[in-house]
């Protein structure tokens, strides 16, 4: 079960981006069956959209009342085999939407995510929160309406129990090291990124475009510049041709960010859109601040440019957002740059989320830019302080993991800073 707070007054409507139906005003306490990319079902009907930093509605995911589920034909209870079997039992299931995952049940602050349609195991149940085999805990709801799942029975090979060569067992030098099972199938960008390079799109202070500062011309009577980061189709700083805005890729806009803050991006002046076009088309840009991979890389006349991977214009099987996994190399944030060198929000306070997008087109969409305008991460295999090796790096949102050679995984940064020898340079984009 969702349970949840009002911060700001909320429309209800009868399906999310449908009709309006009605109301609820700040400070009520919700509770909720489901959510689906922040737009949360109410239990007494209706959703409702919490934001995407739950900036208009706190929840979180609480234990559900016990409802223990018929057990499926074959499967048996957990301890109804005699001590000394050669067979053991398990949980087993599969997610039918992403589940946050707890360092237990109901816990305050998701450590993880598992993705739709990910093979799950576990060795207990409590009040239906699976313990996972490999760490923390992910709540399959009441109904199982989150995770089917089912105790089986499985042979296993008998083998020697080894003394612990180091009694009280290792040290883990990391309190948040984690571990998750591995999805069925990796995001396409997740393997579009391990055979590339992530990087940082350089902040104007940091960039030798705008000699180090915050861009101060063509400000006019505005106290901000957007930080744009422009792109080209070959090996030059001009920036390069319009690219199509299609009707799928808008309805993506609008379901990253809502109504309003789609019109203020699309607003000409704003940075996306310069010239307004029929049909439609954004500028060959990004911001900066926001990752990306780089696919390669080319020198010409002297100058190194980076090649950089983006999403298709024409792509219309459009999920997910900036907080899923590896999501954020193609989903990137406004942000713009103060007189003075602060970063802020579109209309200094609204978050908003832009496709990182190409012509495919246009000699086959690639997006090139110098390399004096990125930040490259720590080429892999990065070795921390105590010796442990990162093998991959996994971003969501605002954190950033490492992947050691075990499959778990260490924290290397979120809001509150970096919590390793690991660093880069570029400061996160505002929150």
């Amino acid at each position: 079960m969702i349970r949840g707070r009002i911060l700001l007054r909320r429309d209800v409507f009868d399906m999310p981006r449908g009709n309006r139906v009605g109301s609820i005003e700040a400070g009520q306490y919700i509770t909720a069956s489901e959510n689906i990319y922040q737009w949360l079902h109410l239990t007494g009907g209706g959703w409702v959209v919490a934001g995407l930093q739950q900036q208009y509605i706190e929840w979180k995911v609480v234990a559900d009342a016990v409802e223990t589920p018929n057990l499926p034909v074959g499967a048996v209870p957990m301890n109804n085999f005699p001590a000394g079997s050669e067979e053991q039992t398990r949980i087993k299931g599969r997610t039918i939407l992403k589940c946050p995952v707890f360092t237990e049940p109901a816990g305050d602050r998701p450590i993880d995510f598992l993705d739709a349609n990910s093979v799950v195991t576990a060795s207990e149940h409590i009040f239906q929160w699976l313990h996972l085999d490999n760490g923390g805990w992910v709540n399959a709801g009441t109904k199982q309406q989150y995770i089917t799942w089912a105790i089986v029975r499985e042979a296993v090979e008998a083998s020697p129990v080894e003394a612990d060569p180091e009694p009280g067992g290792g040290f883990e030098p990391y309190s948040w090291v984690i571990t998750r099972p591995p999805p069925v199938e990796p995001w396409p960008i997740t393997e579009i990124k391990r055979r590339g390079r992530i990087a940082t799109l350089l902040v104007d202070y940091q960039n030798p475009r705008w000699g180090f500062k915050p861009r101060l011309h063509s400000l006019g009577r505005h106290n901000a510049h957007p930080q744009t980061v422009p792109f080209s189709i070959a090996c030059s700083s001009i920036k390069g041709p319009g690219i199509p805005l299609k009707e799928k890729m808008l309805e993506y806009l609008v379901m990253l960010n809502g109504e309003k803050v789609k019109d203020i991006i699309l607003k000409p002046g704003s940075g996306w859109v310069n010239i307004p076009t029929l049909p439609g088309t954004i500028e060959r840009l990004s911001w900066a601040g926001n990752h990306v991979v780089v696919k390669g890389t080319r020198v010409q006349d002297g100058v190194e440019y980076a090649s950089v991977h983006a999403m298709s214009c024409n792509q219309s099987e459009l999920i997910g957002n900036f907080f899923d996994k590896d999501l954020r190399l193609i989903l990137h944030k406004f942000n713009a740059v103060t007189r003075t060198g602060l970063m802020i929000k579109i209309a200094n306070k609204r978050d908003c989320f832009t496709p990182f997008i190409t012509d495919p087109d246009l000699n086959k969409g690639d997006m090139w830019i110098p390399s004096a305008y990125l930040e490259f991460w720590p080429e892999l295999p990065f070795t921390l302080s105590d010796g442990v090796q990162i093998l991959e790096y996994e971003l969501y949102g605002y954190s950033i993991y490492g992947r050691r050679a075990d499959g778990r995984s260490i924290l290397l940064r979120d809001l509150d800073g970096f919590k390793t020898n690991w660093r880069i340079n570029s400061p996160e984009v505002p929150v």
